[in-house]
């Protein structure tokens, strides 16, 4: 009797041994992932952008950065723990309900590049929310996982809302042009409209490798200042431009400024902290089956 319990003994603990070695490989293997970086980008940006305030946008505003573009590198699980090592400051935030699209803004790259492992950046330092010039945005495409940050902009029409607030007004603008392959040294899209107040997003076209190839066009969405709004509780919550928890937890706005065309799967709905919850109840259920069978027999 006593041997027989020594032995299951020991493959209870050879059963636990395997199933921390295959945990720690899912681990891996997921961090490795599109669909992992698609993730840690989305709990990034809800992280650093959560119970934003106006006070704390002026703030961050104010901090340096860098519009050095060599210094963005793709995202990977490389890039996304060094970016954990530097501040990331939103200054605003801003959405796209028609297409599903919300993240935070941030002042350039970050000075080490960070920001975009975050949410979109602004791309040059002379150019001001809702003012006559050209604001150009920036930000990865992270693959049809989520979305995160600007993957589903190749989906956006003409005559869609893009919503950016500073955290004290929100302002509007009515895309007016969309591209799917333009040459990324064509830097024109950039250049100010005498006159006009305008916004550009700029992000990869990698949403079809084999027609745009990876890396080497952009998807452009180009738009026109309209209207302006006060950014408060009401208004961020109506434009989708509120802390997601707590929009979450407030009721619709009986005007909703447009039914998003994109749904997602319940799986794309799932936050990182969801998932993560859901594997470890897996694993832990899994292991009491394999251990209680053991000491059955």
């Amino acid at each position: 009797m006593r041997k027989n319990a020594k032995e299951k003994l020991k493959r209870t603990l050879k059963c636990l041994l395997m199933g921390i070695i295959f945990a720690i490989g899912a681990v891996m293997v997921f961090v490795n992932s599109g669909i992992g970086h698609s993730y840690i980008v989305r709990s990034n940006a809800e992280k650093v952008s959560r119970n934003l305030t106006a006070k704390q946008a002026i703030k961050n505003a104010k901090k340096s950065t860098s519009y050095d573009v060599t210094k963005t590198k793709p995202v990977t699980a490389k890039t996304l723990f060094n970016a954990s090592h530097y501040p990331a400051l939103p200054i605003g935030r801003m959405s796209i309900p028609a297409v599903n699209i919300h993240n935070p803004v941030f002042k350039g790259f970050g000075t080490q590049g960070q920001n975009l492992s975050y949410g979109v950046c602004t791309v040059l330092p002379d150019r001001t929310l809702g003012s006559e010039n050209n604001y150009v945005l920036a930000g990865h495409y992270m693959g049809n996982y989520g979305p995160a940050i600007l993957d589903n902009l190749h989906l956006a029409k003409t005559g869609d809302v893009v919503y950016v607030t500073d955290m004290t007004q929100i302002y509007a603008y009515r895309i007016e042009k969309l591209t799917l392959a333009l040459d990324p040294h064509q830097v024109s899209v950039e250049d100010n409209i005498p006159g006009q107040s305008s916004i550009t997003l700029i992000t990869c076209s990698d949403f079809d490798i084999a027609k745009y190839g990876y890396g080497k066009h952009r998807t452009v969405a180009q738009g026109t200042l309209f209207a302006k709004y006060p950014a408060t509780k009401a208004n961020l919550i109506k434009y989708e431009l509120a802390n997601r928890n707590v929009s979450n937890n407030q009721p619709q706005p009986q005007h909703k400024t447009a039914v998003s065309r994109i749904q997602n799967s319940p799986l794309q709905r799932c936050t990182l902290s969801q998932i993560i919850r859901i594997f470890a109840i897996i694993w832990v259920v899994s292991m009491i089956m394999l251990i209680t069978i053991i000491w059955k027999e």
